[in-house]
């Protein structure tokens, strides 16, 4: 009787179509598993699932349902978690300086990508992903992860709840010091709301109001 193993570790070189693939879930675009590698997959094959970008590094961990054992050729991913420093967040702050937004992108992280293949769904796979990806940011140092979720996607906003996020209503910010400086970053006003967590145990993301507004923040 075989048993199937969940296998959760940085993509590696080889996994470039089926991440690629698991993109495009989490973006709602068909790619497929067939045809000329893109960009995401060739990235993957040529380096694996630790990539240099723009004040850091991005990492994809991608998740297996297999019954192979151990060693020999699996399935493609059944799932992906990506996450990177928050580029275009980092890049709005170019006044405090290269050391500050050095500081910024070692504190705060992106969950830009999290996709489980259909077949997979309801397999725990998620729930893993997410929690190995918070694992790897807090050893990296990281304090704060945040992800955009689409207005219209209600599941996705109470998986998110289920597992300790904290979401901004359309248009609320979220204010994180980091040292000298304080930094304040909305969903951007284009469908989406942000889900917010703390990595810090002793802290948590919550929710001040005001006579007129209210934010976000971690305390």
């Amino acid at each position: 009787m075989s048993t199937i193993v969940v296998r959760i570790c940085l993509a590696r070189p080889g996994d470039g179509l089926g991440v690629e693939a698991l993109a495009g879930v989490a973006l709602g675009i068909d790619v497929g598993m067939q045809g000329a590698a893109g960009p995401v997959a060739t990235a993957i094959d040529q380096y694996g699932g630790r990539l240099a970008v723009p004040y850091g590094w991005a990492q994809a961990l991608v998740a297996c349902l297999t019954e192979a054992p151990q060693g020999a050729d699996g399935p493609p991913p059944a799932g992906l978690a990506y996450t990177c420093p928050p580029v275009r967040l980092i890049e709005a702050y170019t006044e405090l300086g290269s050391g500050a937004q050095q500081r910024l992108a070692q504190a705060l992280a992106e969950l830009e990508l999290l996709a489980v293949a259909e077949h997979a769904r309801g397999s725990g796979i998620g729930t893993a992903l997410l929690s190995a990806a918070e694992d790897l940011l807090r050893r990296d140092g990281r304090h704060l992860v945040f992800a955009k979720i689409r207005l219209d996607n209600q599941k996705a906003q109470l998986w998110f709840r289920r597992r300790g996020y904290l979401l901004t209503a359309p248009g609320e910010s979220v204010i994180f010091n980091i040292g000298e400086a304080t930094i304040s970053f909305d969903d951007g006003g284009d469908g989406y709301r942000l889900a917010v967590k703390s990595l810090d145990a002793s802290r948590h993301v919550h929710r001040v109001r005001a006579r007129t507004s209210s934010y976000l923040t971690v305390r």
